[in-house]
């Protein structure tokens, strides 16, 4: 980076996960924010990749579970009965993540 700097090249540090939680950059600027998730705990995440003085930015809620909102998506956006929803989790085809273990391993 540094030669490449010299000769007037733009270049930075190509940094794997464990440099960059470490780098006092990202670390100055609060790029990771500390995100609970129901199943995986407490931990660390990389954020936004910029900030805006004006409109804060920052991880509003964790990565859902698998089938997490199923209800939402197939009753309210979709509207399906609860009778159509059941036949589909029946067969298989949508559900959440009891289905993991048996599906795929």
């Amino acid at each position: 980076m540094y030669i490449l700097q010299k000769e007037g090249v733009a270049a930075g540090p190509v940094l794997d996960q464990r440099d960059a939680y470490h780098d006092a950059h990202l670390q100055g600027r609060g790029f990771f924010e500390l995100v609970s998730h129901r199943e995986a705990g407490t931990h660390l995440y990389p954020g936004m990749l910029f900030n805006m003085n004006k409109t804060p930015l920052n991880i509003r809620k964790p990565a859902p579970c698998l089938g997490e909102h199923n209800d939402y998506v197939f009753k309210e956006v979709i509207g399906m009965s609860d009778g159509e929803i059941a036949e589909l989790e029946k067969e298989q085809i949508i559900g959440g993540d009891e289905y993991i273990v048996e599906s795929f391993f």
